[in-house]
């Protein structure tokens, strides 16, 4: 599940709301098979003019934070051999199942856009909410910890079991991951297979520069001009391609690195709060005055500001 600010809203419709000739910056897209993206829940115009519609119905206390949660986002797919077990119009109910169960608990009022995306490695659905709950807008109060633990229970059990499907988890920054990793590998390949070129062409050159160090001087012009010719390349191509390369995947391992920390920052907080939660149980039991003091400690006695001096 991943959450979305006002400002973050749009480029994420762009890539949901893909055509043929959106430009992907993720490499798992094939834009040849775009056309074949279909909706289950098609959306107005814009997602925000959706989000706005929906906010108008409600009566907000106040104005909305800049970081408030506009929107919230799940991915549901299956593995590879799940989808090629399933003719089209079964992949499509078991879509319209996922489409459904989300619509039954959260109100289909909320459901921005449900769109299957048919141009990656697998189908998958992306399932986008405003998060609205007792008449205001809250994801923390719809997607605390507790509760999409008990949603991919509710999941499992009312769509899962049905289609053969593991209880799974609801994950984010591991699609980044994977895409960030299969880029770095991308450009690596890309510079190998440049270079096997640039030697298969550049041979009689190299065979030129070779004889030059071991002191094997051409005595013809024509030859000469070869040896010269590959030494000055040689310097220029190597600081060229090696700038070249460095540039490209430093760009890529940024990318990794931070969602790499997202992901271990997320671990990070998990582990801490089950230490504390940990830590106060003890407490509790061993000493039960400090622990009531740590939850509902005794309040201060108030100034008494009448006095003037």
């Amino acid at each position: 599940m991943e959450k979305y600010t006002r400002q973050e809203v749009s480029p994420v419709e762009k890539e949901n709301e893909r055509d043929e000739n959106y430009e992907a910056a993720n490499p798992q897209i094939d834009s040849s098979r775009t056309s074949r993206n279909y909706h289950l829940a098609v959306p107005l115009p814009t997602y925000m003019e959706f989000i706005n519609a929906r906010l108008s119905t409600l009566t907000l206390k106040r104005k909305l934070r800049s970081d408030a949660i506009y929107m919230n986002s799940f991915v549901l797919t299956s593995d590879r051999e799940f989808f090629d077990s399933l003719p089209p119009a079964v992949e499509r109910e078991f879509f319209r199942d996922c489409a459904k169960f989300f619509a039954d608990k959260y109100g289909a009022e909320n459901i921005i856009s449900a769109v299957v995306h048919k141009d990656e490695t697998t189908p998958h659905l992306h399932l986008n909410i405003v998060p609205i709950v007792n008449g205001k807008l809250c994801s923390k109060d719809l997607f605390d910890r507790q509760k999409l633990s008990q949603l991919q229970t509710e999941f499992y059990e009312k769509v899962g079991k049905k289609w053969g499907l593991e209880r799974g988890k609801f994950k984010s920054g591991a699609k980044h991951l994977k895409a960030a990793e299969y880029k770095a590998q991308k450009i690596v390949a890309e510079a190998e297979e440049r270079t096997a070129q640039a030697e298969a062409a550049s041979k009689p050159y190299r065979d030129a520069l070779e004889q030059a160090q071991k002191g094997n001087y051409a005595w013809t012009p024509g030859g000469l001009k070869k040896q010269a010719i590959a030494a000055t390349a040689e310097t220029i191509k190597t600081k060229k391609e090696n700038e070249d390369l460095t540039r490209r995947l430093d760009i890529s391992m940024q990318e990794a690195l931070h969602y790499a920390r997202k992901a271990e920052s997320a671990e990070e907080s998990a582990a801490q709060g089950k230490r504390a939660m940990e830590l106060l149980a003890k407490l509790r039991i061993e000493n039960p005055a400090a622990y009531a003091q740590l939850i509902r400690p005794t309040p201060k006695p108030k100034s008494n500001n009448n006095f003037k001096f």
